[in-house]
């Protein structure tokens, strides 16, 4: 049976080219060892077990293009789903993430291109992944702290309608369990204070505001959200 990260990875090769690899790579002194690196996983169709420093590093500088300034925004988001695919892989294998591949940033990388995409396959790809993922930082004593955002991840996918089978009750309860237990890691803020890699905050209380409803059937969620987005209760 597949893994949800190796179905991933399977989905977003099949929607990258070599030509996609080439035009994208980021261009600095690396790129042909860049470009050589992402052909071969490309025509391997198996997603590597280990990192190395060209694989970490076009992951990296790919994270931090705006896509709206490539010469194809959409064939770009395709391109770095799949350099993204590559790292969930590696962090959900046994080598696990690094602080080259900090696991929140794959999380909120991969929902902002899927939902430009609108691509609701890769979108109900997600959930498992993040499901998986958790479970592997949750028993990690390395990166553990991240772990409940692929909590909030499920959540946001859930509230979307991209995982209706997801048991919003118990991911609701787990991630404020979790947030709580690594609260002021960080910083006193609850689940943002959970990580020092806090570049891509705003990305996730904007899909946050999106997806969480405004009156929930539940008191929990509402707490949830509220704690999420605290200045939604004073109208700041």
């Amino acid at each position: 049976m597949k893994s949800a990260c190796f179905e991933l990875f399977e989905y977003a090769s099949q929607h990258v080219s070599p030509k996609d690899i080439s035009d994208f790579c980021p261009s600095d002194p690396g790129y042909p060892d860049y470009v050589r690196e992402f052909t071969a996983i490309l025509s391997s169709r198996i997603p590597p077990t280990k990192s190395n420093f060209d694989i970490t590093e076009t992951i990296g500088l790919t994270r931090w293009a705006d896509a709206n300034h490539q010469r194809d925004a959409i064939r770009f988001r395709w391109f770095r789903t799949f350099t993204n695919s590559v790292g969930i892989a590696i962090c959900s294998g046994s080598e696990g993430p690094n602080d080259c591949m900090p696991p929140n940033y794959f999380g909120i990388s991969l929902l902002n291109d899927a939902l430009a995409l609108r691509d609701a396959q890769l979108l109900r790809l997600l959930s498992p992944v993040f499901s998986d993922l958790h479970q592997r930082l949750y028993e990690s004593a390395w990166f553990s702290e991240e772990a409940p955002f692929f909590l909030l991840g499920q959540l946001v996918l859930a509230f979307m309608g991209f995982a209706p089978g997801a048991d919003i009750a118990r991911l609701t309860e787990e991630l404020i369990a979790e947030a709580t237990h690594h609260a002021g890691y960080a910083s006193p803020d609850f689940l943002w204070g959970c990580t020092f890699f806090d570049q891509l905050h705003n990305r996730w209380k904007h899909l946050v505001e999106l997806s969480f409803p405004r009156n929930a059937d539940t008191d929990w969620i509402t707490v949830l959200r509220d704690a999420l987005l605290p200045s939604s209760t004073d109208g700041v």
